[in-house]
């Protein structure tokens, strides 16, 4: 008899890709995206996993105003947000804060953006611990303006240790 307090497993997927490894008996990779399933086996409708999705009703040019998505959930294993303001693990968006973020102004763990400000910084002005930029600042900047500890620059360099890379 089922235990009605214990919801049935569902099918097992891939949590990088979302491929059904329903019958699989001789892999040990996704034959979809080719990930170890060790890494990314989730079962659909598995119980503990509380990530947080969604998206706000109001859309621009047909994308959400907001979205927020993080942690994993039964289909997948990072938030992907996509959104004119995008927050959670992998965001995308005008303005995306997160893991890592990517967009317009980005702020994130790594951030990559026009402006980006993160702990790995990559865009036009970046700030942050590893900065890389047109201008850049932070522990160790790089760029054809730099500001930080240490400075690889083209242009003008303020802060500790500079040099000059061309």
């Amino acid at each position: 008899m089922e235990n009605p307090l214990k919801p049935p497993l569902g099918d097992p997927v891939c949590g990088n890709c979302g491929y059904s490894l329903k019958n699989l008996t001789e892999s040990s990779r996704c034959p979809e995206c080719g990930k170890p399933i060790v890494e990314t086996l989730v079962r659909t409708g598995m119980a503990g996993l509380n990530g947080i999705r969604w998206q706000s009703a109001r859309k621009v040019l047909g994308i959400p105003l907001v979205a927020v998505a993080s942690g994993p959930t039964a289909e997948e294993k990072y938030g992907r947000p996509r959104g004119i303001i995008a927050i959670g693990d992998l965001p995308v968006g005008l303005i995306a804060i997160g893991g890592l973020a990517r967009g317009g102004i980005a702020i994130g763990g790594a951030a990559v953006g026009g402006i980006a400000l993160g702990g790995m910084s990559l865009g036009l002005l970046a700030v942050g611990g590893f900065a890389l930029g047109v201008a850049a600042a932070g522990g160790v900047a790089v760029g054809a303006y730099a500001l930080g500890g240490s400075c690889f620059y083209i242009v003008k360099a303020i802060g500790g240790s500079r040099f000059k890379l061309f």
